[in-house]
């Protein structure tokens, strides 16, 4: 790494975590979306009579480690996935443990975490085992998510949680880097978090953009998503706090942006107004040109009308620029985790990064021919250098956020 100039700290990643039907653990996780592992299976949590699919996307409470979370059974399901990917990523970063007496102060270390289910699902179960929510209406509160990590982890400095649609994640590290370039903190907890929810499955219906089978992004025959859950956290910090402690970073968060087109409730613009700027002003504040990305994880859910559009503006950008990035979406075998889904991605992004390999897309069985200007990955996987990797997340009520990684 170069020495820090005198302007605006650079933010590196320094730890992640993750709760993921595909493994609650990173090594795991990363094996299995590198490998076409498919995690969408019949739905537990309630019955899907009625519903044009049975199918979702898990998270098993067995891959969670929750020593020392009092009352954890009784928490909804987002706030375990919340607090297991926080003390990983902790650990990882060395912030946890008698070992990191010091590290950081509390004061200047905080979280955000975007979702867009917030406790709503949690209320949703109590409901189906036919529970009074009159009862007890304090799980009626997405800050749920935030504070109650915080508390457990001495995270005193900011804390914030953002509905941002399905944009949310990213929307979570661009606040939280933002707040480290600002100075306001030093270390920042960042990340996504939902649960599988029956209203969302009702949503998705209704929209009738729900797949009967498997979620195909960029596929000719693509049907529609498939809802998921989960939860990823990455730590935050300044280089140069990182360097005080001697932490040796993963990657560094190049660039961010954040819009909110406000076109329509559920579609994106149709020339893709939000996409194209959050890619550009991502990409500018990175100090970077379109033809130096090696790698773009797609928002790719599958849908017939985001994924093509989504097509259209990545062909156009960096075609434009002579650049032709690797392109893949985990969608197809994560399902669509919501506001967990692009936290999960910049995981994705981070290990392309460290790895040099980086996800294909598993399910895709023929390429859309609106897609032919694309390098689509397919199969599994494909080993490349990657010096930096681009992530879209798109929502409704146009939410578009942009991040961009790069090696140290």
């Amino acid at each position: 790494m170069s020495a820090e100039s005198k302007g605006p700290p650079r933010v590196v990643v320094t730890g992640m975590g993750v709760a993921s039907p595909l493994g609650c653990e990173v090594p795991e996780f990363w094996a299995k979306v590198t490998s076409g592992v498919v995690a969408t299976a019949p739905v537990t949590r309630f019955s899907t009579a009625g519903y044009p699919t049975d199918q979702a996307a898990e998270v098993d409470p067995a891959g969670l480690d929750e020593d020392g979370l009092d009352g954890a059974a009784a928490l909804p399901r987002s706030v375990r996935y919340a607090h297991h990917a926080t003390a990983r990523a902790l650990a990882e970063a060395g912030l946890t443990g008698p070992e990191a007496a010091g590290a950081a102060d509390p004061r200047r270390a905080g979280i955000v975490l975007g979702t867009v289910m917030g406790t709503r699902p949690h209320l949703e179960e109590l409901r189906r085992r036919g529970r009074d929510l009159g009862e007890d209406p304090s799980w009626d509160t997405p800050q749920l998510l935030a504070a109650s990590p915080a508390r457990r982890f001495a995270l005193h400095g900011p804390r914030q949680v953002v509905g941002a649609g399905c944009a949310a994640g990213n929307t979570a590290l661009s606040l939280a880097a933002d707040l480290i370039r600002s100075g306001r903190a030093e270390v920042m907890v960042a990340g996504g978090v939902d649960e599988l929810s029956e209203a969302v499955f009702q949503l998705f219906t209704t929209l009738r953009a729900v797949a009967p089978d498997r979620a195909r992004p960029f596929d000719r025959d693509r049907r529609g998503m498939l809802p998921s859950e989960g939860a990823a956290v990455l730590v935050l910090e300044s280089l140069d706090h990182a360097r005080r402690r001697g932490a040796t970073p993963l990657a560094e968060l190049r660039g961010w942006s954040v819009a909110a087109e406000a076109y329509h409730m559920t579609a994106p613009h149709p020339e893709g107004r939000g996409i194209r700027r959050c890619m550009e002003q991502s990409l500018a504040r990175a100090e970077l040109t379109p033809r130096q990305v090696d790698h773009v994880s797609a928002h790719g859910t599958g849908t017939p009308a985001s994924d093509g559009l989504e097509a259209l503006c990545l062909a156009e950008y960096f075609g434009t620029h002579g650049g032709r990035p690797g392109v893949s979406s985990v969608k197809g075998m994560l399902g669509h985790a919501q506001g967990g889904a692009s936290a999960l991605e910049a995981v994705v992004c981070v290990q392309a990064v460290r790895t040099g390999v980086v996800p294909g897309n598993p399910t895709m069985r023929e390429p859309d021919g609106k897609c032919a200007d694309l390098d689509l990955i397919p199969g599994t996987h494909r080993e490349q250098p990657v010096h930096t990797a681009l992530s879209n997340a798109f929502g409704f009520g146009g939410n578009t956020s942009t991040v961009v990684f790069s090696t140290c």
